[in-house]
């Protein structure tokens, strides 16, 4: 009413000033600060060179304050000058929020953007109602009903205001029911399995939160799920949410018509068939006398794409035409094929690389510029991207060149992961005791692709320094050159073997050579040197493989250690097509190599690696590792030497049992170890968004077997130890971490059983 009086007040004054009227030639706007002069122009419902009196003033005035810009405007004549005089209303200062827990300030501040009251906006007074609606509406599409919001304004001083938005989210609303309505072809059990959403009786872990997106999403699912078993005709008809008075409880309606089901009478393939027809026949996954499945027809048009795209058409188009026969319940099914054109790349671009070189992307790119567009390129192109240790996620998209119907760009945006840090810290594991490290770790340093690490690792049973680097594109073709300096020193006794102390320096060069898009072959060369010393406690069996390694010793010596200096050489061969280094979900990598060592002690060790993955679903998937090994001496050595023996138990081969603890033991009835190796893990890893993202944690259900012997004479296969368990995984800032719970299913008297083992740093 205030406001009201004013401009009445103020229009009248302009009226008895002003009976007549006068042509604008010019206009002057005083009182503004924060307001550009062009801004409060644009707003004027008049301009230099109209006519203006005073019918004209209540117009002016009424679109001035409409911009919500201006708290007071008058308007007086001066001449043939408009002068429109005004007093600002104070602009955002802060905007802060307290007690928000389930939504971020960042989805705060994106709700308050909509409705433009953030920072250095004029402040608006009749916003703060909009803003708690706004709020509001956030909170209830999350089930917090019981949300109370207070947005209050505080001037800070004559140009500044602060806005403070106190929240109190209140427990969210919990499903007490979900109830289908009309639904016969499947029972109301069948149909809650396609929800995410469930009831608070679904037991400890349901996701009985109620979230009207999830609700969305969950709808959908059960339209798929009616569509891809033939339920053409399927409609929700409506859905009904309630909530109890005391707003704590929410029950779901859902009324459906489920129709008849059909069934596919034939398959037409039309258009332009560039490629031969039967080949895009085969890649069709559903046959005529089939239930029609949307599914099934929208993975034969995916696949009927990419074949295309084989070709070079990356636009290739393929929609399906269904014809209803609603009198015998059957759907004739048209595909047909538009090719479009077949495109050339222009150029490559890369996104979200803030971290790491565009030239590092690029060199793993098969998919290259100025060449004709391939599907099958591209596939490659991103899972070499993916299984790089610093690249989480890749997507790809593609954009025409303006006028260029045969030209187009493709653009590839990847997520990066952590690609190394330096650290510093102290621990404990169960299986090294209290442990400290100090590190610099990095497989992409200044975004090179190259790898340094710099690495210091203390435990009760090791003291390791390790510097280490590798250039991936040593060559333009690919081949690899790395470093590695280190020195271990080991007290045995403390790892849960026979009783020794170890100290060992090793230097190497290593290359890698990439034989195919799958093969690889390695090969390295070194020196290493090896000083033992023997105690009291020493097992007879280290006592004999010294004296009988070294002429200087006889029977009746008393050795209280040695000292080993050799060379070696290693080469392996290696077959890797699984999409991913860190949880790969599909493919398989295959490696066997030899290691032989010359000098005081002349001996070598072979080994094969497998492991074979493939996806059950979209979260789940199944593993299976084997690893064998042997080793022997050859010349005028007796045995493999005791620190270079295969051993087994613990979290990176059988789990269950204690680190280092099957095979053969010696004389003292400490682990000695053996020549020959057999471990065998299958696994189903699940992935659990919920605890860490897709690249980052996975659950898993497990069976472990394997052992080590003596020689492969003592091969005894009712000597493999087996268990079964629980593990997770997570990929870490830190380094990998595994957790696993196991039972051992044929452990025997005086095996060292371990049900709950961590570890840090072990392999995935």
């Amino acid at each position: 009413m205030v406001r009201i009086l004013l401009l009445l007040s103020l229009l009248t004054g302009f009226i008895n000033a002003h009976a007549e009227s006068f042509i604008v030639q010019d206009i002057e706007v005083t009182g503004i600060k924060k307001i550009a002069v062009g801004t409060v122009l644009n707003y004027l419902p008049l301009k230099t060179g109209d006519e203006f009196n005073y019918k004209d003033s209540a117009r002016v005035i009424r679109d001035l304050y409409k911009t919500g810009f201006f708290n007071k405007i008058s308007l007086q004549q001066q001449g043939d000058t408009l002068l429109i005089e005004v007093e600002e209303r104070p602009s955002i200062a802060e905007v802060k929020f307290e007690g928000n827990k389930e939504v971020n300030d960042d989805s705060m501040r994106d709700a308050l953007k909509q409705i433009g009251l953030t920072r250095g906006k004029i402040y608006n007074p009749k916003l703060l109602e909009k803003l708690e609606q706004e709020l509001q509406q956030l909170y209830y599409s999350l089930g917090k009903y019981a949300v109370r919001l207070d947005a209050t304004a505080t001037e800070l001083d004559a140009d500044r205001i602060q806005i403070d938005i106190k929240i109190s989210e209140g427990a969210p609303a919990k499903i007490r029911s979900i109830n289908f309505i009309g639904n016969k072809a499947f029972s109301d059990a069948e149909l809650l399995k396609q929800f995410k959403l469930e009831t608070t009786d679904s037991g400890w872990f349901s996701s009985d939160k109620y979230s009207s997106v999830r609700l969305s999403g969950d709808l959908e699912n059960l339209k798929s799920h009616y569509l891809d078993n033939g339920y053409i005709q399927f409609n929700i008809d409506s859905k009904q949410v309630t909530i109890t008075p005391d707003k704590s409880d929410i029950n779901i309606a859902v009324n459906l018509t489920e129709g008849d089901q059909y069934t596919v009478s034939k398959i037409n393939l039309t258009g332009d068939l560039i490629v031969p027809e039967s080949e895009l026949t085969a890649l069709v996954s559903i046959r005529e006398g089939d239930v029609f499945s949307r599914k099934k027809i929208t993975t034969s048009i995916k696949h009927m794409a990419n074949r295309l795209g084989e070709e070079g058409y990356a636009f290739a188009d393929v929609n399906a035409a269904p014809k209803i026969n609603d009198e015998d319940k059957t759907v004739e099914l048209t595909l047909v094929v538009s090719p479009g054109e077949k495109m050339l790349v222009r150029k490559i671009q890369f996104e979200g690389n803030t971290r790491t070189m565009d030239n590092v992307l690029r060199r793993e790119m098969r998919q290259m510029e100025g060449s004709q567009f391939s599907s099958t390129d591209i596939d490659r192109s991103k899972i070499r991207l993916q299984r790089l240790k610093y690249i989480s996620a890749v997507s790809t998209r593609y954009v025409r060149v303006p006028e260029q119907k045969d030209l187009l760009d493709i653009v590839v945006k990847v997520e990066e992961r952590f690609s190394g840090s330096f650290t510093v810290g102290a621990g404990y594991s169960q299986e090294q005791g209290a442990l400290f490290n100090l590190g610099l770790t990095n497989d992409n340093i200044f975004g090179t692709g190259n790898r340094l690490g710099i690495t210091f690792n203390n435990n009760k049973a090791q003291e390791k320094y390790e510097l280490t680097y590798e250039n991936p594109y040593y060559t333009a073709d690919g081949v690899s050159r790395g470093f590695s300096l280190n020195y271990t020193k080991t007290d045995a006794a403390e790892a849960s073997i026979s009783n020794y102390l170890l100290d060992k320096i090793q230097v190497a060069v290593n290359y890698g050579i990439p034989l195919s898009e799958y093969n690889k072959i390695r090969f390295s060369v070194g020196l290493e040197r090896h000083d033992i010393q023997l105690s009291t406690f020493t097992s007879t069996e280290i006592l004999d493989f010294i004296i009988q390694n070294n002429e200087d010793f006889n029977a009746s010596s008393n050795p209280s250690g040695d000292s080993y200096d050799s060379v070696f050489a290693s080469v392996s061969f290696s077959k890797d097509s699984r999409n991913r280094l860190i949880f790969p979900e599909s493919g398989s990598v295959n490696t066997v190599g030899l290691e032989v060592y010359a000098g005081d002690l002349d001996y070598y060790k072979t080994f094969y690696r497998h492991q074979s993955l493939f996806p059950v679903s979209e979260k789940v998937t199944f593993s299976f590792k084997g690893n064998l090994g042997y080793g022997s001496a050859y010349g005028e050595s007796t045995d493999l030497p005791f620190f270079e023996k295969f051993r087994a138990g613990g979290v990176r081969t059988v789990r269950g049992y204690d680190f280092n603890s099957l095979g053969p033991l010696d004389s003292r009835l400490e682990p000695f170890g053996g020549n020959v190796q057999v471990v065998t893990n299958t696994e189903l890893l699940f992935r659990v968004d919920a605890l860490g993202g897709a690249d980052s944690f996975r659950l898993g259900l497990y069976f472990d077997a394997g052992n080590v012997f003596a020689q492969t004479d003592d091969f005894d296969t009712d000597q493999l130890r087996a268990s079964v368990g629980i593990s997770a995984k997570w990929f870490t800032v830190v380094g990998p971490i595994e957790l696993s719970y196991a039972n051992p299913v044929n452990d025997e008297a005086g095996d060292d059983v371990k049900n709950f083992q961590f570890s840090l740093g072990a392999p995935f």
